[in-house]
């Protein structure tokens, strides 16, 4: 079709008006007049593939098909309807009812793919279930320590605890009974393990060897036990941990 020609033809609201004299590389921007009054610029090719068929005013045509989810189950969650745009969606949503009574808005790939499957009252029961068979005792839990210990996970520094500071030393911590410690600064990165290791030996391995042996006396004597709660004290003395405790 010659330019001439492609004067004056419509493509959906839009109506073809002149050469706008711009051009978007070799293509001619042509100047079109919406339905509405607007006016908009656009190649040949958008109008005639259909990208572009108003000057905005009408929203285009999503390429997506939407799944028809309703009544799918997904876990604990029930799909009840799918939420458009019009509904204030900024991406494909669908409304849920969870077997609890609770109503949310989750998306179709967390649906779809298992990432969502309750309104979190299932996650909230687990933990639940997960406090009722821990130990905590003096701000501590026996069973994270022992994790903690076991761990072989390494952080940016290459250990847990150890945090390479600007000056290029490695900085050492440790966490116990909500207080943090810096243990001190190293340039050889095997010192700094070693000073974390000892931490733990001091602090999580004797706490949980301390508490084993409690509760061994414990079940052999309620009575006992009942009078004298489990404790374990740490206080830092010069850069070393001392250690009170009734788990002797």
């Amino acid at each position: 079709m010659k330019n001439s020609d492609f004067l004056g033809c419509r493509f959906g609201k839009l109506t073809v008006m002149e050469d706008s004299g711009q051009r978007n590389g070799n293509s001619v921007l042509w100047q079109c007049k919406c339905d509405c009054g607007g006016e908009i610029l656009a190649m040949r090719h958008q109008l005639a593939k259909g990208v572009i068929q108003s000057c905005g005013c009408v929203p285009r045509p999503t390429q997506q098909k939407v799944i028809n989810l309703t009544g799918r189950r997904f876990g604990r969650l029930t799909a009840l309807y799918h939420l458009s745009k019009e509904d204030g969606a900024k991406s494909s949503c669908w409304h849920c009812r969870c077997d609890c009574g609770k109503e949310l808005d989750v998306r179709t790939e967390n649906l779809l793919r298992g990432r969502t499957q309750s309104c979190g009252c299932w996650n909230r029961e687990q933990s639940e279930k997960m406090h009722d068979h821990m130990h905590y005792q003096n701000n501590t839990c026996v069973e994270m320590l022992k994790r903690a210990c076991s761990t072989t996970d390494k952080n940016k520094a290459g250990f847990r605890g150890l945090f390479l500071a600007k000056s290029g030393k490695y900085r050492v911590t440790i966490t116990f009974q909500k207080k943090h410690y810096t243990l001190g600064y190293y340039r050889n990165f095997d010192e700094a393990v070693r000073a974390r290791l000892r931490a733990e030996e001091d602090l999580h391995t004797g706490y949980i060897s301390a508490f084993e042996r409690y509760s061994e006396k414990a079940t052999a004597d309620p009575a006992w036990a009942e009078k004298n709660p489990f404790f374990y004290q740490v206080t830092r003395v010069n850069g070393d941990f001392q250690v009170h405790t009734n788990g002797e």
